[in-house]
Parts: structure tokens; C-alpha cells; sequence
């Protein structure tokens, strides 16, 4: 598969569907859904932050949702993250996940709590991330900036 890109204000992680995340019925089990999510999101702080250890990953899940539009099978997709509403120390990343053909399969939404693991508690936000998230949102799509 080919590397993350950006596009629209969206992070774009192209992927397979491998067989493994099918279940009985041939389609994608539900909560798979939610390890796609997991990647893109961590590839997209990286892409942020640098780092690429478990121990570069600054926060812990407070939420996730999603709805599902399509079912998928084995077959390529995109998983596009981008952040969302920015508070004191927790942000949303916001998902797409998109059919080959460019439909839409999925929406979600994952709240996540910037966390200190030496100290085992919650940090605020700091100012570079926020300026880093603007910049590469911004770039791309005016309406990002809208909830940062």
C-alpha cells in the first residue's frame, strides 16, 4: 500500500482489507472499524508530534463512536482522520473510511485525553500541537480551522 497522504484537510491512510478482519458473513466485523481508526489516528500524531514508539503516543481514549454506512469486504480502502474540536486537554479525532470506488463505508468520532504517563494524569493541550494542527488543516481546507 502507499504511504499516508493529504488531501481536503483529511490524513489519508490507503489500506487492504485482509482477510482476517472478515467474519462469517464475508463483510468487515463492527469492531474492526475501530482498529482502522486506531492506525490512522496514531499515524497521524506521529505525523504531528514525530515519534514512533507506543511511548510517543501522548493520550489515552476517553470515547469512540461510529456508524456504519456500507458494508466492505476484501478489498482497498481509505481511512481519513483529521482532528476535530480542540479543548483544555482533550481533542476529537473525526474518520471516514471510503470503499475503493470512493463511497462512503463509515464515520466515527474518538475522543481522545492528552495524558501524562509519568505523572498519570491528564495535560493540557500546548500550544504547538494546536499551531501544528492548524497549519497542516489549514493548508488543505479552510473549514478546519473552524473547530480548532
Amino acid at each position: 500500500m502507499s504511504e499516508p497522504v493529504w488531501r481536503d484537510g483529511w490524513f489519508v491512510v490507503p489500506s487492504r482489507v485482509p482477510y482476517r478482519d472478515l467474519d462469517f458473513f464475508g463483510h468487515v466485523n463492527n469492531a474492526t472499524y475501530f482498529t482502522y481508526f486506531e492506525w490512522a489516528r496514531t499515524l497521524l500524531w506521529f505525523e504531528l508530534n514525530g515519534g514512533s514508539r507506543p511511548e510517543d503516543i501522548g493520550f489515552i481514549v476517553a470515547h469512540a463512536e461510529c456508524d456504519f454506512k456500507k458494508q466492505i469486504a476484501m478489498e482497498s480502502i481509505e481511512v481519513l482522520v483529521r482532528i476535530g474540536d480542540m479543548r483544555t486537554s482533550s481533542l476529537d479525532f473525526l474518520y471516514e473510511v471510503r470503499k475503493g470506488d470512493g463511497s462512503l463505508a463509515a464515520t466515527g468520532k474518538v475522543t481522545v485525553v492528552l495524558f501524562d504517563w509519568e505523572t498519570g494524569a491528564k495535560k493540557p493541550i500546548e500550544d504547538e500541537l494546536r499551531r501544528k494542527a492548524r497549519a497542516r488543516f489549514d493548508a488543505s481546507d479552510a473549514r478546519a480551522t473552524a473547530v480548532l
